[in-house]
């Protein structure tokens, strides 16, 4: 079973990731702040991140950051799922490592569809 860590601080769009990544079949694992999610994901590296960019003790950018600088585990997929809507805020944080960037309200079936592309996707 993959399993997905969910780094977010707002409690009812983790619930509502949470059970409909587990209806799809999903191990799910939750952080709410930036420190609390680099400690899981170096205990215990997920599948694939969904990763908001406002999250208190560090920000979601320190979080990927941090993943692509690790050895261990940079090679992670990972799903920015954000409320910031600025075009160069989304270039910049693609370029530094993202590999999908959703905007909040998001299209279910689309972040869906962003999860499943990228845990096909050979890692390299």
């Amino acid at each position: 079973m993959r399993n997905i860590m969910i780094i977010e601080d707002d409690l009812d769009v983790v619930k509502v990731l949470h059970k409909r990544l587990a209806q799809e079949g999903f191990e799910v694992m939750a952080a709410q702040d930036a420190y609390q999610g680099i400690a899981m994901i170096h205990k215990t590296p997920p599948d694939l991140i969904i990763l908001d960019l406002m999250l208190p003790a560090g920000g979601g950018q320190a979080v990927l950051k941090n993943i692509r600088l690790s050895n261990q585990v940079r090679y992670i997929p990972v799903i920015v799922l954000t409320g910031v809507t600025d075009p160069e805020y989304k270039k910049k944080v693609l370029s530094d490592g993202a590999d999908a960037y959703i905007e909040k309200p998001y299209d279910p079936q689309a972040l869906m569809a962003a999860i499943k592309a990228l845990l096909d996707k050979p890692r390299t």
